[in-house]
């Protein structure tokens, strides 16, 4: 996916999140970097795996403000996890009508560790899916790194579909299996 660098505008958004139970759903502000970076950190992990070095003190700060070409940040919806004593714990970055209309991407759904293999995860996707489904999409997409099995494995138990594979740098490594979901 090609991004771009979008201006950081604080709006206040006509919609709003779904709730659940034992955990606040929120969006993230750019005053919360911080907050993100640290669960960065946490997820050192998963930063490794997919970029092949541990992150960087501004890692963070990207996930504010990239985007794909041609969206703005009116298009992107950056949803924090909490726990209810207000640790980020969860992030899902996505953007509406994209790549198409009526289509929503998930760019990132990433889970501290410690909140990993709890069906966290699947919590969240259904409900941000049914909330995205309320708001006009008509399915999600993603992709993910054609070598992480366990990601493909995840997305495909929700029901995504492989629609086709991407090789955006030209090596093997950063391979990427499209995936999709009507809602």
């Amino acid at each position: 996916m090609r991004y771009k660098r979008a201006e950081v505008t604080v709006k206040m958004r006509k919609e709003t999140l779904p709730l659940i139970t034992d955990y606040v759903i929120r969006y993230l502000t750019l005053a919360e970097n911080a907050r993100v970076q640290d669960l960065y950190e946490r997820c050192a992990d998963y930063v490794e795996f997919v970029t092949g070095s541990k992150p960087g003190p501004d890692t963070a700060q990207h996930i504010f403000t990239e985007l794909p070409e041609g969206k703005t940040y009116n298009d992107k919806l950056l949803i924090g996890i909490f726990t209810p004593t207000e640790q980020l714990v969860g992030i899902l970055d996505a953007i509406r009508n994209y790549p198409t209309e009526y289509e929503w991407y998930i760019n990132l759904l990433l889970l501290d560790p410690q909140e990993r293999n709890h069906r966290l995860g699947e919590r969240i996707y259904h409900i941000f899916s049914e909330w995205a489904s309320n708001q006009g999409a008509q399915a999600i997409r993603l992709a993910i790194l054609e070598r992480n099995q366990q990601a493909q494995h995840f997305w495909q138990q929700l029901g995504f579909e492989e629609i086709g594979h991407t090789d955006p740098s030209g090596t093997q490594e950063d391979s990427r299996i499209l995936m999709r979901r009507g809602l």
